[in-house]
């Protein structure tokens, strides 16, 4: 969080309970939650907080590049703190998003036909499928 606020002051943000609450509840989550979670997580603290506030917060974090949204199927937007180079696992039922990296994705050959006349500068691979517990449900 330290490094966070400093990144904050650097770059003119301020530095606001809110923020914090914010950017805290996504660094400790897991599950990439949506804008709603993330309200619905931090409100009790901050009972004056509304939803517009957190989605402009999570915009402007993006903005500022210090969180991504991932979404999955182009449904809601789920966000994730994890700035680090990695990819995602979705589950087209129930929408679980798991984090994955693997050295064979880093350094992925995109052929000429696919990038035309662009130049590439990042890529992330969303990997759709079924879930362990999507599959158990759907033996059952």
């Amino acid at each position: 969080m330290a490094q966070f606020i400093a990144h904050c002051r650097a770059r003119g943000l301020s530095v606001t309970p809110q923020r914090l609450a914010i950017y805290h509840a996504l660094l400790t989550s897991s599950q990439h939650p949506s804008a709603e979670d993330i309200y619905r997580r931090i409100r009790r603290q901050h009972p004056t907080i509304s939803l517009a506030t957190v989605y402009k917060t999570l915009e402007t974090l993006e903005q500022e590049g210090f969180i991504s949204k991932v979404t999955p199927l182009h449904v809601t937007a789920r966000y994730d703190a994890n700035r680090a180079r990695h990819h995602h696992l979705i589950c087209v039922r129930c929408q679980a998003i798991e984090d994955f990296s693997t050295e064979a994705l880093e350094h992925l050959p995109l052929p000429q036909e696919v990038t035309g006349s662009w130049r590439i500068l990042d890529y992330t691979v969303q990997v759709l499928g079924l879930c362990r517990e999507c599959q158990k449900k759907e033996r059952a």
